[in-house]
């Protein structure tokens, strides 16, 4: 099951797209509208009616299971003996049109979630003015029509069409869709949007009468509406009464650091103190602890009280003096002329890379001591760093010297051998640099860095060309040192070397070794590469052998994926190992008798986890009846996604480790189309299954774990760029886990991860001169930029689609550099790529594909 707990870890690393687009070659502009046109298909999203307003919904003893598209009720053409058979002709035709109205609505909600809203707003308006609909129907287009128009910010619509909704409501028979209730909060976002401030709180205030247990999502917004009328008591009080609604530790620290923003913005200085030391009251992080001592040092100041904000900045310096925030504390320090330990200013400055006053602050210090204090040996070692961060290599190498001179006792005495060789590469020695490496490895075995210098000095050697050098340093490292982490990280480097090198029967002979002495070293990518090393040397029943055990073992993996590739003597070039995924995939299922069916699934379950079948989807009470759970129903439906996933994020925290809860929960969290948390949800359940691997779990099963949401979108738009769907797929699930409203550290953004600089250039090019950087998020714009753009990138990288891929996620030019340097072979090219993240961006991509291929392929 390794490969599992594997596969829920990097599922927690969603990747980031860092693609700049390279000055791309000119071709024609493809006429294009932002908004297409669908043709209608199942849905698979249906909104949850909301609880009861007084509290939220609990559901125990409901079992909940993924929607199907619901079955057409039976003909009704049967004429009774008391019905004329004009009459029953009649109901046909009411039946038909309620019908119609029904797919409509769900059309309309679809298109909505797509973000296209004039398609929506056309789909929904078919139903205002259809006599044949339903109040209740019509009410409910109403209600999704002014969603639609929130979501282009079209606010003064949006008003008119929720007049329009009360008109309706106030003649109806009752409202069991809870809009008029729910509208209030929509109402109150239309009117902020249109500046009428008053009228947005009357309007929150009143949803708030209908769902009280909602304060933390909506009295923030109360509060904004307040300070933007200048009135910070009555934005404060809202801030008040959220934090009092919010038991969750992280969440009261956001509330509360947003009020006292609100405060210094409003001129209260000291209120905004008092509410910092309230965070720091229940902070226990020591780097969120040290940024909120140096704000409230920042207030304190601004109020007059000097003497208070010297105290909260100190500690923010002895909190944690490598966050950048103590150093901020320190500028404050220093500006006011307060003492301040030397030895501890320079130590803050070098971890904030302010070199020139590190080393004026450890200059100081060694001047004020003598060579027998406690400090002075490290004093001097951050002085040589210091020295190293401004390029002054002379005076580090002299400092790192003198480290090594005359405190052999030093904790840092290892590191200044290597800090030794690093001023010596600044200085243009090489040769020397590598020759400290080598000669401190010999002369202190025993120190822990020991085998770090002789796998630096090999690293070295490979950088300059030198493969002989490298060679016998990765050896030494790996027969001095063989308890070393590094030791087998030094024997792949030198067998896959060898191998790429063209010396065959050496990297057998190294990379043999490697796995009989450490067999859980990157057992995977060692079988596959010693594989191809024994069949390049002739050796064609030992290299069999040796893919069919990678096989055996993990035939899901990329490297298990490549062995059997070997196998079956599929050659990895022109992305082949995409092209030909449905050669190697497995089974849908490998258990026995599994229909692929939600009811074998469950009767799987069951037996596993002891339970009543009928038992196995039900949310235990806990979290049926789970407030956060409700909030994040409620909120998905007011289209407020960020605040939901915070919600139900807190659901998923809490049970994670519950592996009869997991279930259920994949299941509610697939419904909400909170896919990310459903697929953590469905991974983590096999990982604590006897499944072991993927395909040994039911297909149902699977097929949570590995979903097809948004599948109009994703499937027109791959077709329309002439590349397989599952590959689409694929690339979506291993960048955001399906959730459109994903950003990355790196700002990409949306299902497929867009940069901003890359979404103008693609609008460009598509001709949206209207376009913007706020639509990105929307699916429907998000997943065709998408498309298009791993295409153009195809294009530009000579038709591989595995270059295009990598240059999807670190950059074409990125991509072309590294395939002009590492040849046509897939497999060469991406195990040299010389960023990790590519390279196992292109692993999971195609362990996805594997998977969607097999599921859903046949």
């Amino acid at each position: 099951m390794k490969w599992i707990a594997l596969s829920v870890a990097v599922l927690l690393l969603v990747g980031c797209n860092n693609s700049e687009a390279p000055t791309p070659t000119p071709t024609a502009t493809p006429s294009a509208v932002i908004v297409p046109t669908f043709t209608p298909t199942p849905v698979d999203e249906t909104p949850q009616a909301v609880a009861p307003a007084e509290t939220p919904a609990a559901e125990t003893g409901v079992v909940l299971r993924l929607p199907t598209p619901t079955p057409e009720p039976a003909n009704q053409t049967t004429t009774s003996p008391a019905s004329p058979a004009a009459t029953a002709a009649a109901a046909v035709d009411v039946s038909t049109a309620a019908i119609a109205a029904l797919d409509a609505l769900e059309r309309g909600r679809q298109l909505v979630r797509y973000g296209d809203y004039v398609a929506a707003r056309t789909t929904l308006n078919q139903i205002v003015s259809n006599a044949s609909a339903s109040p209740e129907q019509r009410a409910e287009a109403l209600y999704d029509i002014g969603r639609a128009y929130l979501g282009e910010g079209l606010f003064g619509e949006a008003l008119a069409t929720f007049d329009q909704l009360d008109i309706l409501l106030a003649s109806a028979d009752g409202d069991p869709g809870q809009f008029g209730q729910k509208e209030h909060f929509l109402r109150g976002e239309a009117l902020i949007g249109l500046g009428r401030y008053n009228d947005a709180i009357a309007a929150y205030w009143r949803f708030l009468e209908a769902y009280p247990w909602m304060n933390e999502a909506v009295q923030p917004r109360i509060a904004r509406a307040y300070l933007a009328l200048n009135d910070i008591d009555s934005a404060a009080a809202a801030y008040r009464r959220a934090i009092e609604d919010v038991g969750e530790r992280v969440a009261r620290a956001r509330l509360l650091e947003t009020l006292a923003q609100a405060y210094l913005d409003s001129g209260r200085p000291a209120q905004a103190a008092a509410t910092y030391d309230e965070i720091l009251s229940i902070a226990e992080n020591a780097g969120y602890r040290t940024q909120m001592f140096y704000k409230a040092g920042q207030a304190l100041a601004a109020a007059g009280d000097v003497a208070g904000a010297i105290d909260r900045w100190r500690s923010a310096t002895a909190e944690a003096p490598d966050n950048y925030n103590a150093y901020l504390a320190l500028v404050e320090l220093v500006n006011r002329n307060v003492e301040f330990d030397l030895y501890l200013r320079g130590y803050i400055d070098l971890k904030a890379e302010a070199y020139l006053p590190a080393i004026n602050a450890y200059r100081a210090y060694l001047d004020s001591v003598d060579a027998s204090d406690a400090r002075a040996a490290n004093a001097l070692h951050e002085l040589g760093q210091s020295y190293l961060g401004v390029g002054n290599f002379g005076e580090a190498l002299a400092a790192f010297d003198r480290v090594i001179v005359e405190y052999p006792n030093c904790t840092c005495f290892g590191q200044a051998w290597l800090d030794k060789a690093a001023a010596q590469i600044g200085l243009g020695d090489p040769a020397g640099a590598r020759r400290t490496y080598r000669t401190f490895a010999r002369d202190y075995p025993n120190d822990p860095l020991a085998p770090e210098a002789l796998w630096q000095s090999g690293r070295r050697a490979l950088s300059e060309g030198n493969q002989i050098e490298a060679a016998v340093d990765f050896l030494a490292l790996a027969d001095g040192f063989p308890a070393s982490e590094r030791a087998p990280q030094a024997l792949y480097t030198l067998g896959f070397g060898a191998f790429a090198a063209g010396l065959y029967s050496q990297a057998a002979e190294v990379l043999a070794r490697l796995q009989s002495g450490y067999p859980d070293y990157r057992w995977d990518a060692v079988g596959y590469w010693l594989g191809r090393s024994q069949a390049a040397a002739g050796q064609t029943d030992a290299a069999q052998a040796t893919w069919r055990a990678v096989v055996n073992r993990a035939p899901d993996i990329y490297f298990g994926i490549l062995a059997n590739y070997a196998l079956a003597g599929a050659p990895m070039t022109d992305a082949a190992m995409l092209a030909r995924i449905r050669e190697v995939a497995g089974p849908a299922s490998r258990v026995s008798g599994d229909d692929g069916s939600q009811a074998f699934a469950e009767q799987w379950l069951a037996n596993w986890l002891g339970v009543a079948t009928d038992q196995v989807g039900v949310l235990p009470p806990a979290i049926a009846e789970d407030r956060d759970l409700a909030k994040g129903r409620l909120l998905l439906e007011l289209d407020q996604r960020g605040d939901a996933l915070t919600a139900l994020e807190r659901v998923y925290q809490r049970n994670r480790d519950s592996a009869a809860a997991l279930y259920p929960m994949s299941l509610e969290f697939a419904r909400l189309g909170a896919y990310r948390l459903s697929i953590l949800s469905a991974m983590r359940l096999m990982q604590f299954s006897p499944a072991g691997l993927v395909e040994n779990a039911p297909a149902f099963l699977q097929r949570l774990s590995y979903p097809r949401p948004f599948s109009e979108l994703i499937e027109r738009e791959a077709r329309a760029n002439n590349f397989d769907p599952f590959i689409y797929y694929s690339l979506i699930r291993q960048e955001s886990l399906f959730e459109e409203g994903a950003r990355s550290t790196a700002a990409a953004q949306g299902l497929a991860q867009i940069i901003p600089d890359t979404g103008q250039w693609i609008a460009q090019r598509l001709g949206h001169p209207e376009y913007t950087n706020d639509i990105i998020y929307r699916p429907v714009i998000n997943l065709r930029f998408g498309a298009y753009y791993l295409d153009w990138a195809r294009g530009f990288l000579d038709g591989n689609l595995i270059s295009a891929l990598v240059g999807y996620n670190a950059g074409p030019g990125n991509s072309q550099s590294w395939r002009n340097r590492f040849g046509a072979d897939d497999t060469l090219f991406v195990e040299q790529l010389t960023f990790s993240e590519p390279r196992l961006y292109i692993q999971l991509i195609l362990s996805n594909l594997y998977h969607y291929t097999r599921l859903y392929g046949s």
